[in-house]
């Protein structure tokens, strides 16, 4: 094979296996016996399609493996997957909003289900409201804060959150 062939990812776990390894790093064992060390799981719609479809991606960023969806994996495989997200993924919940600052960028004060935070948001743009009356709001930092329902939000909270659109 030359170096200019690509292998098309594996698309189902009877192609690949992964092992995770004692200091919590993940490797995949491909259809061929190469091992890709080091690997990251990453879902392909955070925000519309949670539960799949899954990438698994060498560390140049190059899927090994799709899979469609966690519910077609057997429960170990999607235990050790879900919790590999879940490390990947920081999303705090937003609980409360108590402070918008009336400039641009905004800085927010909320009380989320890891405490207290503050952060800026440079524009409107970088809050995004969902058709489920979900929200998610990324601080400039990149760091992404999810509102599970503004509809269930405390009426000063959804007032600073609606005059911050």
């Amino acid at each position: 094979m030359k170096s200019s062939d690509t292998i098309p990812p594996a698309r189902t776990p009877t192609e690949w296996q992964l092992e995770q390894l004692r200091h919590g790093h993940l490797d995949l064992i491909d259809r061929h016996g190469q091992r890709h060390s080091n690997v990251d799981v990453v879902r392909a719609f955070p925000i519309s399609v949670p539960a799949g479809p899954i990438a698994i991606v060498a560390a140049d960023g190059t899927e090994l493996a799709w899979i469609d969806s966690l519910a077609l994996l057997d429960a170990p495989l999607q235990s050790l997957l879900l919790k590999e997200l879940a490390v990947r993924e920081f999303l705090p919940v937003i609980k409360r909003i108590e402070t918008v600052s009336d400039s641009e960028p905004t800085e927010w004060l909320v009380s989320t289900d890891r405490g207290l935070r503050r952060f800026t948001v440079a524009h409107t743009d970088d809050i995004l409201r969902l058709p489920d009356s979900s929200a998610v709001i990324t601080d400039s930092f990149g760091v992404r804060y999810l509102i599970p329902s503004v509809d269930v939000l405390d009426a000063r909270s959804r007032r600073l959150f609606e005059t911050s659109l």
